[in-house]
């Protein structure tokens, strides 16, 4: 599921915007990552 996450961020912002939040804000990272699964499961 974290790669098609981050192909779908890809997509939506820009090439590497996972990666580069997943550095600068790993919090945020999470947060998004978990919206995104809550998404795919319900």
């Amino acid at each position: 599921m974290i790669q098609l996450f981050i192909e779908l961020t890809n997509q939506i912002y820009w090439v590497g915007y996972a990666q580069e939040l997943a550095k600068s804000n790993p919090m945020l990272f999470q947060f998004e990552f978990n919206e995104f699964l809550n998404s795919y499961n319900n």
